[in-house]
Formats: structure tokens, C-alpha cells, sequence
């Protein structure tokens, strides 16, 4: 589709209007044609224009002329433009990623910090295309087949039904210049590759496959909401109260992989094509397979999957007033509080009322320790005795094996982000008042 004709039916149809709308601005074809075509609509659709440019700082010289055509460019069509400078090799030393995706991040980084209604990002036709080809190329679900979105969040993508070609027409048309990145003509990335040598050879199969791409990502994002909203209904009628899920094999395998996918990402764990494949496998054939390795297994029994924690030596100690420590990334700190005086005592157990126990009764004979088999807790005001093994179950799994247990001969006294025994609360007889603290190493929390 024509660029001009392109923005406008976007705009449109993303009814994006009366609203500032900020443009990516390389200095290249397509984000030069980008803003030329808000530009043109720019009175129809009341729309605030202006231009960011982000100084990647990666090419020497050439960066500088980039930098400089940009400048010049929106000063002779009165565009307001901002440059961000951003240090992306010293972005990819400190994150260890590729300079391709430190470059990106940095770029979207340099974006979010402006305000504007919308960012708009000169992707064209032939870049879903060439994303398409590049993701199938290492393996890709159908979520990525799907391309690159037109719209996600408040950023736009209004080029996306024109081709690189349409936009060099359109752009020899207006007479306008533009400037060419070098690296862009090398084969050092992958990109580059399928750019030249890959496209040119399905352009001998069908003239246009840039709209043939755009045209079946159309029909697979309807698919992909269709599927994602079947499987989120099917998760949540097959989640249980105690977190796990029941019923996952009557679903279609499809379905089957998304709600584990939502299943693993509820619980914080990468959830790759990896992870997803091991826990199907599971479903067919029960048992327990290891998804973090040493820290948390997948189980399956009686057709219910669930999370649980790599059991370990349970550590112990007698407590003592100060620091004590089991666990190494964790410290718990036991301080006493006198009833004398009455306004502090008062004070801290209003603020610590469920790490907060009555040390009369406690004395020297309480052993801190981690997680047992068989706890219970009578906790004040609670009709019914708590089953910790139950308990365990809502809370995160990777926490679960470092949760602190207090304890004396007669059982539990406390436990770690769920209370104090009813028979160690603080009473208006208490007179040494014992409050717990659990801090992360390095970093404080209660």
C-alpha cells in the first residue's frame, strides 16, 4: 500500500486522534517517510508532531552525520526534535546481550522518557517480513509467525502495509533525500542476510511477499487472541485452590501448552518452549521432572500438575537475642521489648503484631528451623487449626524452602508471613515482648 494512503487508514482505523504522536527519526527511508506522511495528516487528525532522534554512538563519523542530517531535515520544516545520546556498548558489557538487542533496548529506553501521547516506529512491510523469516528460521510458535504488532501500547507501527520499495517511490516522488546506515548493507547480521539474499529469492516465487506476510498475519493474530482467550478460561476452570491444576489432558494439545505456559509464569519460571515440552511430556506419564535445577520440580499425580520445592537438610538453631541465621541469604533478627516502657511497647506491636511473640513463655528453650513435615498452628482468633503443608501451597514455591519455624517442645510458635501461635500472642500479662525480623541480606525486608 502507498505510504500515504498507509498512515491514513491506520489512523483511522486505531481512531488515533486530537493527540501528540512523537517519530522515531533515524534519518533513513522509511522513518523520513514516516514523518512526512504525519506530517500530511497531521491537520486532518489534529494530530501534535514532533521527532526524537537517539544517538547510538556506534558508527563514529557516520553517527555524527546521521545526528546532523536530522537536525537540519526538522529545523527546514519547523519539526520540534529532541536527541538522546545512549552508550550502547556500555549497555551490552553491563547486560551481556547482543550490541543488535543492547542497541534496541537502549533505543526504547530513550523513548519511554519523552512524553507524547504515542511514539510511532517506521516498520514497514518488508520488516515484519523479514522478522517473520527470521524467527521461523530459529523455530517459533504461533505467536511468532504473527509479525510485528501495528499497535502495542502507545507505540504505533502505521508503515506496516507498506514495503521498503513503496517507500523509496514515494520518497523519489517528494523529491526528498534521506541517508543510508552502512551496516545495513553488510550480511553480518541476520537480518542483513535474509534482507539480501533470502527475500530476492522469494520475490522469483511471488512478486509481492511482503503483502502476502502482512496479509497472513492479519489471519493469525485473530487466531492467536482466539486461542489465547480459550486457553485463559480453560486455565482458570482448571486451577485449583491449592494452586495446582486438574483436568490438563482432556484439553487439545494446544491449549494444553498455553495454560502451561500461564502455570509456570504464575510462579515466576521461565516458561521457553523448553520448560512447556518437559511438563507436557510429564502429563502423558506422571511423575516429577526438575524445571529449576537443585530449587523447584514439576509433579504430576492423579491428573493434577503441581510446583513443589526440592526438599533439603533442614537447617536448625537455638534462637538468641540479635542475629541468628540458617538460611544463607537470610538473617533473623530477635529483639526483646520491656512492658515498662509502655509507649514503646505499646508502639512496636501494633507495628509487628504477627512476628511479635510473648518471650515469658518462651525463654531459652525455642529452636528456629526450616520447613518440617507434619506443622501445625493454633493462630489467635482462628477458629480452626492451620495445616502449614496446605499454607505452603499459596505461597510462591520458590519461597517456600526459605520460610523460618519457630518452635519449642510443645510445637510451633511461630511461623514466617503467617503468625504467632495462640498460645505464644502477646497478652496484657506479657512483660518481655520478643519481635521477629526476617532480613534479606543486602537487602532489608520484614
Amino acid at each position: 500500500m502507498k505510504p500515504l494512503e498507509a498512515v491514513r487508514a491506520f489512523l483511522t482505523r486505531e481512531k488515533i486522534h486530537d493527540c501528540s504522536i512523537l517519530c522515531a527519526l533515524s534519518g533513513g527511508a522509511d522513518s523520513i517517510c514516516l514523518l512526512i506522511c504525519l506530517l500530511e495528516w497531521k491537520q486532518k487528525f489534529h494530530l501534535e508532531v514532533s521527532a526524537i532522534h537517539v544517538q547510538h554512538n556506534l558508527r563514529g563519523a557516520e553517527s555524527l552525520r546521521d545526528e546532523n542530517f536530522c537536525t537540519e531535515f526538522c529545523q527546514k520544516l519547523n519539526i520540534p526534535l529532541k536527541i538522546i545520546s545512549v552508550d550502547v556498548n556500555a549497555y551490552q558489557q553491563e547486560h551481556h546481550l547482543s550490541l543488535e538487542t543492547s542497541a534496541r533496548e537502549c533505543r526504547y529506553q530513550a523513548f519511554a522518557s519523552c512524553k507524547a501521547d504515542f511514539i510511532a516506529t517506521a516498520h514497514t512491510a518488508s520488516d515484519n517480513l523479514e522478522t517473520i523469516l527470521f524467527r521461523l528460521a530459529r523455530g517459533t510458535g504461533l505467536k511468532g509467525l504473527c509479525g510485528i504488532p501495528p499497535r502495542r501500547e502507545n507505540y504505533l507501527r502505521p508503515l506496516l502495509e507498506s514495503s521498503r520499495q513503496e517507500i523509496e517511490t514515494f520518497l523519489l516522488e517528494k523529491n526528498l533525500s534521506y541517508i543510508t546506515d552502512s551496516t545495513n548493507l553488510k550480511d553480518d547480521y541476520s537480518r542483513n542476510f535474509i534482507r539480501h539474499h533470502i527475500i530476492p529469492a522469494l520475490e522469483q516465487v511471488h512478486s509481492h511477499p511482503e503483502q502476502s506476510a502482512f496479509r497472513m498475519t492479519e489471519i493469525l493474530n485473530q487466531e492467536e487472541d482466539f486461542l489465547e482467550s480459550s486457553a485463559k478460561s480453560a486455565f482458570e476452570a482448571c486451577l485449583q485452590p491449592d494452586g495446582s491444576l486438574k483436568g490438563l489432558t482432556q484439553l487439545h494439545p494446544a491449549i494444553q501448552r498455553r495454560c502451561i505456559k500461564f502455570f509456570l509464569e504464575q510462579h515466576h519460571l521461565k516458561a521457553d518452549s523448553r520448560q512447556i515440552l518437559t511438563v507436557q511430556e510429564l502429563l502423558a506419564k506422571g511423575g516429577t521432572a526438575e524445571l529449576l535445577r537443585g530449587t523447584i520440580l514439576a509433579h504430576v499425580s492423579r491428573n493434577s500438575l503441581f510446583l513443589e520445592s526440592v526438599r533439603t537438610k533442614i537447617p536448625e538453631k537455638i534462637l538468641e537475642i540479635g542475629e541468628n541465621q540458617i538460611f544463607p541469604e537470610y538473617l533473623v533478627e530477635a529483639e526483646l521489648f520491656d512492658r515498662k516502657n509502655s509507649e514503646e511497647f505499646e508502639k512496636i506491636y501494633t507495628m509487628f503484631a504477627n512476628s511479635a511473640l510473648d518471650y515469658d513463655i518462651i525463654k531459652k528453650s525455642a529452636v528456629l528451623h526450616g520447613r518440617k513435615n507434619g506443622l501445625y498452628l493454633k493462630l489467635l482468633h482462628r477458629p480452626h487449626t492451620v495445616s502449614v503443608k496446605k499454607w505452603l501451597q499459596t505461597q510462591p514455591v520458590a519461597q517456600r524452602n526459605n520460610l523460618h519455624y519457630l518452635s519449642d517442645e510443645n510445637g510451633l510458635l511461630w511461623v514466617q508471613n503467617l503468625g504467632t501461635a495462640e498460645r505464644a500472642a502477646v497478652t496484657s500479662a506479657t512483660q518481655s515482648m520478643l519481635i521477629l525480623h526476617v532480613h534479606k541480606i543486602n537487602t532489608l525486608s520484614t
